[in-house]
């Protein structure tokens, strides 16, 4: 592999020289540029990115923050399907990824800081949004660069990515009455509340609040109700809108005896070959990744919105 010093040598330059050239110093004549650069091209060149970027004090890494997750979860296909969008958009930029990801707040922060502070990382992409987040507040407080994949909290209006999660919610509960002879769907949802699983819930209300139709709402709680009794407590409840379709999978086998038309979201290739029959909507989370790493490096920029799309 050929070495800045080959070219030097083969220009008739010095090593500082040629650096300079291949990284359009003004101070080096256009000319002597053209000439190193066609040279390096010849000799089949390539330039070190991370020492580059190291010696402007930074790796070229990004940091992908996973939300808080047990040792024992499942991977999530819907961030997968994130990473390979972001893999696709930081490989002409010559980026990297790493993974912060952690069974406690407290943990995930020293990972993060880690980064930082040992890896020299000043990028990050947060895979989520809660209030009073350790992770973004750092990230604040230390000035660095990030974007986080969700609509962000009202106290704090950061950089962010996200689909528009209220119409995503009203259209696929439309959906789900327009094909379906259905009038009294149940909205279901995880304990946590997820920024996006309340959005789609509100576009949900908003469709059956437009129709004069009553909306029912179960949250799947570890020692809670159990959707069966849910079900059970409500036989007027004909049909199921699901928050999103990792759930849907855990839930899946309470729910086939009903028979119920069921619409959910995301649409990741495992889930939708384990759940065929369900309607998805597509919430385009290879996009939504490529769009994130667009946004993280356009500092002009404040947020971007993806759209998604429904399939029967």
């Amino acid at each position: 592999m050929s070495t800045i010093k080959d070219i030097a040598q083969a220009a008739g330059v010095s090593v500082s020289t040629a650096s300079r050239a291949l990284n359009n110093n003004p101070r080096i004549s256009l000319k002597t540029r053209q000439r190193v650069k066609e040279i390096a091209d010849q000799l089949g060149y390539l330039p070190n990115y991370n020492a580059q970027n190291l010696t402007r004090g930074e790796s070229n890494m990004v940091g992908l923050v996973f939300p808080v997750t047990s040792d024992t979860a499942p991977a999530n296909p819907f961030h997968i399907d994130l990473m390979r969008g972001i893999s696709v958009a930081l490989k002409p930029l010559h980026y990297e990824m790493v993974v912060a990801i952690a069974p406690t707040a407290d943990e995930l922060l020293e990972s993060v800081q880690s980064m930082v502070n040992q890896s020299k990382v000043h990028n990050f992409l947060v895979f989520y949004t809660v209030e009073n987040d350790p992770v973004t507040n750092y990230l604040r407080e230390h000035q660095l660069n990030f974007v986080v994949i969700g609509h962000p909290t009202a106290n704090h209006p950061d950089r962010y990515v996200d689909n528009d999660n209220v119409a995503a919610g009203e259209e696929a509960t439309a959906h789900l009455l327009d094909k379906h002879p259905v009038n009294h769907p149940a909205f279901l949802q995880s304990a946590d509340d997820w920024v996006y699983e309340h959005s789609r819930r509100l576009g949900y209300e908003a469709c059956l609040e437009g129709r004069g139709l009553t909306a029912y709402t179960w949250r799947c709680q570890d020692g809670g109700e159990s959707v069966t009794d849910f079900l059970a407590a409500h036989p007027e409840v004909d049909s199921l809108v699901c928050a999103d379709d990792l759930l849907l999978v855990r839930i899946n086998d309470q729910l086939q005896s009903t028979g119920f038309p069921v619409v959910c979201f995301n649409n990741s290739r495992l889930v939708g070959m384990l759940l065929r029959d369900n309607e998805r909507i597509d919430m385009q989370p290879r996009k939504l990744g490529k769009e994130a790493v667009n946004l993280l490096f356009d500092p002009a920029a404040h947020h971007r919105i993806v759209d998604f799309t429904i399939y029967d």
